[in-house]
């Protein structure tokens, strides 16, 4: 059957009727506006900007001189971005079954009908919304290396000697994590507490009555029913402890002798104490390759799908 042509006079009509409908609706594009603005500017440009940076070798002031896959050559040959990479990846598996699992398991505490009980989940959340400056600087009273520091006094009463936290090379990166840990737990606790309230009461009643006991309750129903939230609390905190930086400059300025020094710690040493911008465009470059390779199959092997809800 062919295709009905379009005469002039149906073009004309159709094109009335276009700029009519803008016309009515153009307070819609206003607010459709700053979100697109933001995102062309603060986005779209800038991941434009450092992939042609990562071909360029400049130094922030000086002109830029094209080096093609020079800087990514060097990338991969670089001892300290390899040890970077491995801070990194260790620093990530310390990090996101803790988090994961001491978050579920507040979610489970202050999912319960007590009285002051949403006191305690703002408490928990408190350090979400505290300024990573704070908590270091809190964090690095609690952990002086003397024996009177906070942390080192108490474990003195288990007759633990005191321990070096920020500059032991053995326990610098386990400080920081137990440190991001509990500033991000709460953030955490929030998904897992979505999910364990979506979870029907009646499956609940229904275990109970068959005679299962609390534990078993919450093993063999509600732990299943939140599979979709596991999925997306480890992805996004892969993805987090995969981009860690705050706490490394602000506690450890990446010692001692490299050990807290993560990959996004080194891009900006590489970018704005060496002043190699492409150098570090191109390790940004990189490193996001990497997140995504790891969230891909992290979906992939957890069994997310469209309709895992």
């Amino acid at each position: 059957m062919a295709g009905r042509v379009e005469t002039p006079a149906s073009a004309i009509v159709r094109s009335r009727s276009r700029w009519r409908s803008l016309r009515t609706c153009w307070t819609w594009y206003l607010f459709v506006a700053p979100s697109l603005i933001l995102f062309l500017v603060f986005t779209l440009f800038i991941w434009a900007f450092m992939i042609y940076l990562s071909f360029q070798d400049w130094s922030l002031i000086g002109p830029r001189a094209f080096v093609g896959l020079g800087n990514y050559r060097e990338l991969l040959a670089n001892e300290h971005f390899w040890s970077a990479f491995r801070v990194t990846l260790v620093y990530t598996l310390i990090f996101v079954g803790p988090v994961a699992a001491i978050s579920l398991l507040v979610a489970a505490l202050v999912n319960q009908r007590l009285p002051l009980i949403g006191v305690f989940r703002s408490a928990y959340f408190l350090p979400v919304v505290t300024s990573i400056s704070v908590i270091a600087l809190v964090w690095r009273f609690i952990l002086i290396p003397r024996a009177e520091g906070p942390l080192n006094y108490l474990i003195g009463w288990l007759g633990l000697p005191p321990q070096e936290w920020l500059i032991d090379t053995s326990l610098a990166l386990p400080s920081v994590t137990g440190m991001q840990i509990w500033a991000t737990a709460g953030y955490y606790m929030i998904l897992w507490l979505a999910g364990l309230q979506s979870v029907p009461e009646e499956l609940h009643e229904a275990a109970r009555i068959d005679g299962a006991g609390r534990w078993a309750v919450f093993w063999r129903v509600t732990l299943p029913m939140l599979r979709p939230t596991t999925i997306f609390v480890v992805i996004i905190a892969t993805i987090g402890a995969l981009q860690m930086f705050g706490a490394v400059f602000l506690l450890t300025g990446g010692g001692p002798v490299r050990a807290t020094t993560t990959v996004v710690y080194y891009v900006w040493q590489s970018a704005f104490m060496t002043y190699r911008m492409g150098f570090g465009a191109a390790a940004s470059i990189v490193l996001f390759v990497v997140i995504l390779i790891v969230a891909l199959l992290q979906r992939r092997f957890l069994g997310w799908t469209e309709d895992i809800y």
